[in-house]
């Protein structure tokens, strides 16, 4: 009878780290090979933060419509470190949940074609 309970009790403390593995999320897809700003950062950028931040609303001073005014950044400085994902401003909204503003989060995948950009120079190719 106890060793019945037992590998009972073990099965069941179990059960969570089998289920904790199973619901992992997956790791952002992004595709081999330099990231280019024309085929996928600029249709990030227009889909996702254009409303506030196009050639027309420029919230706080920021026009991401161009590879130019991404470069010049905002009234605050520049949210491209070109290089350096981690010091830039660009990341940092977008990771910590702050842009877009009022809607979804930008993905996983979304924001690591961002950073590859930014790491690989952030060149406008």
């Amino acid at each position: 009878m106890f060793r019945r309970t037992r590998a009972g009790l073990l099965s069941v403390s179990l059960l969570p780290l089998g289920i904790g593995f199973a619901i992992q999320p997956e790791e952002p897809k992004v595709q081999s090979g330099p990231v280019s700003y024309t085929r996928q950062v600029a249709p990030i950028l227009q889909a996702r933060c254009s409303e506030c931040h196009g050639a027309t609303t420029k919230e706080a001073g920021l026009d991401l419509s161009t590879y130019a005014s991404v470069m010049k950044g905002s009234e605050f400085g520049t949210v491209v470190e070109a290089g350096d994902a981690a010091a830039s401003l660009l990341i940092e909204m977008v990771t910590a949940g702050e842009m877009p503003q009022d809607a979804d989060p930008l993905p996983a995948e979304e924001i690591a074609i961002l950073r590859a950009w930014i790491a690989a120079g952030a060149t406008n190719n």
